[in-house]
């Protein structure tokens, strides 16, 4: 599994390659969704939870950072991809 820090660093680099804006904030970088922003304090409190098989990410996000509903669906999209860079490094590693 992915360190917490790894975790961030992965959300905010695919978020960037899906092409939302990342902003330096007094919080960290975050993630502006359009109208409503995920910061790294946000993504810090949603892992490991968000990474779990079958994990309700909407109520995970309202649950961090309550008012943020155009979040929920990239976050989904995000965490999805993320997961699964994950898992081609975990096969990569267990194969060496």
């Amino acid at each position: 599994m992915m360190t917490q820090h790894e975790f961030v660093d992965a959300i905010i680099s695919v978020a960037q390659s899906k092409g939302y804006l990342v902003e330096n904030s007094r919080n960290g970088k975050q993630i502006d969704f359009g109208h409503k922003k995920l910061h790294e304090g946000h993504l810090i409190k949603l892992y490991p939870s968000i990474l779990a098989t079958g994990a309700n990410i909407s109520s995970l996000i309202e649950s961090v950072a309550p008012g943020r509903p155009c979040s929920h669906k990239p976050m989904r999209e995000i965490v999805a991809t993320v997961n699964k860079l994950n898992s081609t490094m975990l096969s990569r590693k267990s194969l060496k």
